[in-house]
């Protein structure tokens, strides 16, 4: 039995007697969930993405029954834990790519309300609040779909998401390291004004104008690094950051 096998036979043993908010048997939402990610991994998670949270099932029986540290990890960063609400659930989820991806198939059944004999105002703010959720779970999508994009080697220091600002600090980082042969993060500091100033663009939905971009970046060489990168060469290599960036990260 596949790994993935095991799951739906563990998700449908411990969801067998519940029922959904429409009445409907409990298993066929990670059913759902589960056809809508991609890779056995994404996979795994999703049809177990309540397990801990709804049924009896811990963290040690799934350990004892072979899954992988990384299914595990991502299984805990979906799991609500009773303090939480969905705003601080979230910010944990965030913190895990695989779970990330889970959390927006899950969200994307949850959010379908056809399956409703009746929609009532309850279900209308829950709706809401989804979409909140929504919303920054694909930013956190977007940052890391960006940075396995570029495949950063398997020693470069890896990436914790954190806010806005520093995560754009990171990219732009893996972007300069990957365009120049320094270490990993040597000039970490360089983008450290420049990726408030793009957080600032995207907060309040304003273009990122590339002349201002370059202001800072040669604001902080002077002060840190004497003027290393005012070339033309660098000039040319801000300015292809800046573009990658903004299709990547601001565009929408």
């Amino acid at each position: 039995m596949s790994i993935l096998e095991l799951a739906i036979t563990l998700a449908k043993q411990h969801h067998a007697t519940q029922v959904d908010k429409a009445g409907q048997p409990y298993i066929e939402h990670p059913m759902r969930v589960m056809h809508q990610v991609e890779g056995t991994q994404a996979k795994t998670v999703a049809i177990m993405h309540d397990l801990l949270e709804d049924t009896s099932v811990r963290t040690n029986d799934l350990i004892e029954l072979g899954f992988e540290p990384e299914i595990l990890q991502a299984l805990l960063a979906l799991t609500k834990q009773p303090h939480e609400n969905r705003f601080t659930a979230v910010q944990r989820t965030k913190q895990n790519a695989l779970a990330c991806k889970v959390k927006l198939a899950d969200l994307a059944d949850n959010m379908n309300l056809s399956r409703l004999g009746t929609i009532q105002a309850k279900d209308l703010a829950r709706l809401a609040q989804y979409n909140i959720v929504k919303a920054q779970l694909l930013e956190a999508d977007q940052i890391y779909g960006c940075i396995q994009a570029l495949k950063p080697s398997t020693d470069y220091p890896a990436f914790h998401y954190s806010t806005r600002a520093q995560n754009y600090q990171y990219l732009l980082n893996l972007m300069f390291d990957q365009t120049v042969p320094y270490l990993a993060q040597e000039w970490w500091i360089l983008f450290e004004d420049a990726s408030q100033y793009l957080s600032w663009c995207k907060r309040h939905q304003q273009p990122a104008e590339l002349s201002y971009f370059l202001v800072l970046i040669h604001c902080t060489d002077r002060v840190f690094f004497d003027g290393q990168f005012v070339d033309a060469h660098y000039h040319a290599v801000f300015k292809r950051i800046f573009e990658q960036f903004q299709v990547a990260i601001l565009e929408p």
